[in-house]
């Protein structure tokens, strides 16, 4: 299964719609503001999806080796395939981590996802080597689990499994639509984690 480009394009719509409303837009010159609805429409006309980009090359592969280096672990290839397509997002509590990028001190665009893993362990360190966080919620956390190669949906609280997804894009599109703040009564994507798989 692939991301929903759909998914993705109304993400991208809602952010440049909440980008126009913001306090920051209004306050830009003429002049800023004409230069960046410039470089919207220029990412729009070339397909893109503005202020929803995917990761750069070079910002996945410095994910891959920060995976590697800091966590002890290779980044799963369909993980790497989904920065291609988008480098992380945050909308209505709902958070995809990104990669890891080259920024000046202290700039970032967003949480990445070798440092989120980093915190979560030292906060959780039952979770290290076991989960391999990709996202979260406020309810939820969205992880790769190591052992069993499965994309799952764990509680906040309890860190136990509650869904299991085929793949990531699935589990993505999941995430989506609860940024977008879809219904997902009768979504049948996900499963339940199946008993032998949750820990006792």
């Amino acid at each position: 299964m692939n991301l929903d480009t759909d998914l993705l394009h109304e993400l991208s719509e809602l952010f440049v719609s909440d980008l126009r409303a913001s306090q920051y837009y209004n306050q830009l010159s003429s002049d800023e503001r004409a230069n960046l609805e410039h470089r919207l429409a220029k990412d729009a006309a070339r397909g893109g999806r503005p202020l929803l980009p995917g990761a750069l090359p070079e910002d996945i592969e410095r994910t891959e080796l920060a995976a590697l280096d800091e966590l002890g672990i290779e980044l799963p290839t369909e993980l790497r395939e989904i920065f291609a397509e988008v480098d992380g997002f945050s909308e209505n509590g709902v958070s995809l981590y990104g990669a890891e990028q080259d920024l000046p001190d202290e700039q970032a665009y967003g949480p990445t996802l070798v440092a989120e893993n980093l915190s979560l362990w030292s906060v959780m360190p039952e979770t290290a080597g076991k989960y391999l966080f990709v996202g979260d919620s406020d309810l939820w956390y969205f992880v790769f689990d190591l052992e069993t190669k499965q994309y799952v949906v764990v509680s906040r609280s309890t860190l136990k499994p509650v869904h299991s997804f085929g793949s990531v894009a699935e589990l993505v599109n999941d995430m989506l639509k609860q940024a977008l703040q879809i219904d997902l009564d009768g979504d049948t994507e996900s499963a339940p984690v199946p008993n032998n798989a949750v820990d006792s």
